[in-house]
């Protein structure tokens, strides 16, 4: 799938506005397409011809293979060699869709302004069908129309359910959400700092602790919205809210967020693209981690070694105990990327965001009385951030990861990868809205106040394309999660008893 060396299995036909198609010479470079009027003569027909270039699938195959990332989009083929570089998410992101139709994906991860305004300036050609599918089998020929067929339905049945969405106005913000949320913060960082500077009792640093930590869960869930240009929707102001809430705010880092997340979003639980499903040594969500696999995000093996064999036979009885801590993985994580990304556009502004952030907290932290009331302040408010770590796992770890191809069409992988966790209306304020990561990877500029209010319209979508759309208590869920962590725990035991057993095996044999 990444940067992806062999052609797409989709017949893919010329736009209409180029009546007839004609062979592609060897050596790809582009012919045009002749108009109606014509003659027969084929040089004369080129020499008229001002309709757009067309390119083959083959060709699109090939042109990948040697290094460039053409994406299609709308049966137009785009060169986003040029392009990579400047993503803003990264290049991963983009090359993960090379030489893939990423129609879907493109509509549901950007603005309409970037659609109509920026890809055109990388448009290509229009793509055309292999010139020898008729060579192919007709088992074959049959299997490549049903996939075809089966996709367009899909992404018919998306559109409607996504114009059904827009015209009930679901992709517009309420600023005064997000108002209510800003007083929400301020309330909670006044009884953080309060509990310090006024604290008489332990009990008043630990209430201040968790607190902070409150503070630091739910400004998370806004800086994500940030990041996905969901809250003003023009970029270098939701950047902006963004990089004051994750790095001034939070100590964590914007830009190493978008690089990984948007990843996440395009190849969601496949255990070798997606970086939040690759937790080796400390977990491991499938049993294909056991022989290992190589991270095409990290670049590197993830290698099932010897610390792997001794921890994942109990991931499941310390999987929250390490959750409590991953708030300062994040910050290793954030670190890392600004000081080593290369080029990074931000990385001085992020560096000054971090170093405010680690500058207050340390000045709040040192107001403290004792050395440990400040340990236990500590970790109680990073420890109290347990919960957004526990809903973003929790979406996935149970879910699918199987890998079914490049064809498998974008609504059908959202929903195999993910689930939505059902609890209380008035709990939403808690979950961050973001509870319902299903709908969320469905369109991710949808705000999270009205992620809620799509439930019935992605039910109805499921069931008409034949998708199941998961949605469990989070209880159930949890327990999902634990009972995926405990059988590939169990796993990993058995392996570890039938390879002791094979040597003592062979020790008795020598010895005899």
């Amino acid at each position: 799938m990444f940067a992806h060396d062999g052609a797409q299995p989709i017949a893919a036909t010329a736009a209409t506005d180029s009546p007839k198609v004609i062979r592609v010479d060897s050596k790809l470079q582009f012919q045009d397409v002749p108009s109606a009027s014509s003659s027969s003569s084929s040089d004369e027909s080129l020499s008229r011809s001002r309709s757009a270039k067309i390119i083959t699938m083959r060709m699109v195959a090939q042109r990948v293979a040697n290094g460039e990332t053409l994406i299609i989009y709308e049966n137009k083929v785009y060169n986003a060699t040029p392009f990579l570089k400047c993503h803003p998410g990264g290049e991963l992101v983009v090359k993960h869709m090379a030489g893939c139709d990423a129609t879907d994906e493109i509509n549901g991860l950007h603005p309409r302004w970037v659609i109509e305004e920026r890809l055109p300036r990388f448009l290509l050609a229009n793509l055309a069908a292999d010139d020898d599918a008729s060579s192919s089998s007709s088992e074959g020929e049959a299997a490549e129309e049903e996939a075809l067929r089966v996709k367009q339905n899909t992404r018919a049945a998306y559109r409607r359910l996504e114009k059904k969405i827009r015209d009930a106005g679901l992709f517009e913000t309420n600023l005064w959400y997000y108002g209510a949320h800003l007083v929400q913060y301020a309330v909670f960082v006044t009884i953080a700092v309060g509990g310090v500077c006024y604290g008489t009792s332990w009990w008043h640093y630990m209430i201040s602790a968790v607190f902070m930590g409150a503070f630091w869960q739910q400004s998370a869930f806004a800086a994500h919205d940030a990041g996905h240009n969901g809250i003003t929707h023009i970029r270098e102001w939701d950047e902006n809210i963004g990089l004051i809430l994750g790095n001034f705010c939070g100590g964590l880092s914007l830009g190493w967020w978008k690089k990984s997340h948007y990843v996440h979003h395009i190849v969601t639980n496949h255990l070798e693209h997606d970086p939040d499903i690759q937790h080796l040594p400390f977990f491991a969500v499938s049993k294909r981690f056991i022989k290992g696999v190589y991270s095409t995000y990290y670049n590197k093996y993830l290698v099932f070694g010897n610390v792997s064999k001794v921890m994942i036979p109990f991931q499941h009885l310390y999987y929250y105990l390490i959750l409590g801590f991953g708030r300062f993985l994040l910050y290793f994580l954030g670190w890392s990327f600004v000081l080593t990304e290369p080029g990074y556009r931000r990385r001085k502004a992020e560096i000054a965001g971090l170093t405010f952030y680690f500058c207050w907290l340390t000045a709040l932290v040192s107001a403290l009385p004792t050395w440990q009331t400040r340990t236990a302040w500590v970790f109680v408010s990073h420890m109290s951030t347990i919960f957004l770590h526990i809903q973003i796992n929790l979406s996935h770890f149970a879910m699918s990861t199987e890998d079914l191809g490049k064809d498998e069409p974008f609504p059908a992988k959202m929903l195999r990868t993910t689930m939505d966790v059902d609890c209380p209306w008035w709990l939403d304020w808690f979950h961050g809205g973001l509870q319902y990561q299903a709908i969320h990877h469905l369109f991710p500029r949808v705000p999270r106040h009205n992620l809620r209010k799509c439930i019935p319209f992605v039910r109805e979508f499921a069931q008409e394309a034949g998708f199941t759309y998961h949605m469990y208590k989070f209880g159930t869920a949890n327990g999902q999660v634990w009972n995926v962590m405990k059988e590939v725990g169990e796993h990993v035991a058995l392996l570890a008893k039938v390879a002791h057993a094979e040597a003592s095996g062979h020790s008795h044999q020598k010895s005899l």
